[in-house]
C-alpha cells in the first residue's frame, strides 16, 4: 500500500537530471584527503533523494549505486588493491542504509527530517568507513603504520576521520536541501504551466 499512495510529483527525467547533474558535481571534484573538499560530496544527498522520491523500489537502490560506482571508476587512476579502493564494499553499503533513510522520510518531507536524515547518512558512512579501514589494515597518517587491531588503534582510528565526517555531514545537510528544494520548485512550476494549459 505505501509503494502505491507514493507519488512523483516531476517527471522521471526531471528527477534524473537532478541526480545526474550532482553526480557530475562529484566526479570534478576529486574525493581524497590531500583536497580541500575531500569528502564534501553529494553522494549522500543522491541517495536521500532516490529513497524519498523514485517509485520503484529496485531503481531507488541501484541509481545512487550506480552514480556513484561510475564516479568512482572516473576519479579512481589507481586502485589500491580490491575491486575500486581498500574498503570500498563499506562506503557502498553506508550509502545503501542512506537510501533507506530516505524510504523513511518520504511520507514527511521538511526540514527536520531532511536534516536529521542527512546527518544519520553522514554517520553511518563515518562508523561504516572507518571501522573499515581499521578492520582492512588501514595506515595511520600519524606512524605511518597500520593502525593497531585493538580498541585504542580503532578509537584513534575514529578520531582522524572525525574531520571528514563532518565535511560529508555539511556537504549532505547542503545538498540534499538543495536537490530538495530544486525538486519542490520544478514541480511547482510544472503545476502552474499545467494549471495555465487547462
Amino acid at each position: 500500500m505505501r509503494e502505491e499512495n507514493r507519488k512523483i510529483e516531476t517527471r522521471w527525467t526531471d528527477i534524473a537530471a537532478l541526480i545526474i547533474g550532482l553526480a557530475l558535481w562529484r566526479a570534478f571534484f576529486v574525493d581524497g584527503s590531500t583536497n580541500l573538499l575531500g569528502n564534501f560530496t553529494p553522494i549522500g544527498a543522491i541517495a536521500l533523494f532516490a529513497g524519498a522520491k523514485l517509485s520503484n523500489r529496485k531503481i531507488r537502490y541501484l541509481l545512487p549505486m550506480a552514480v556513484l560506482l561510475i564516479s568512482d571508476l572516473l576519479m579512481v587512476s589507481e586502485t589500491s588493491g580490491g575491486f575500486l579502493y581498500s574498503g570500498w564494499m563499506w562506503t557502498y553499503l553506508a550509502f545503501i542504509i542512506t537510501v533507506f533513510f530516505g524510504e523513511r522520510i518520504s511520507e514527511m518531507i521538511n526540514f527536520t527530517t531532511i536534516f536529521s536524515a542527512s546527518v544519520a547518512s553522514a554517520l553511518t558512512h563515518w562508523i561504516l568507513a572507518d571501522f573499515g579501514v581499521w578492520f582492512g589494515g588501514g595506515i595511520n597518517i600519524l606512524s605511518g603504520m597500520p593502525f593497531e587491531k585493538t580498541m585504542q588503534g580503532l578509537i584513534l582510528c575514529y578520531s582522524l576521520g572525525f574531520p571528514f565526517f563532518l565535511k560529508l555531514a555539511a556537504s549532505t545537510i547542503l545538498y540534499s536541501f538543495m536537490i530538495f528544494g530544486l525538486h519542490k520548485f520544478i514541480s511547482r512550476a510544472l503545476e502552474k504551466r499545467e494549471l495555465a494549459l487547462r
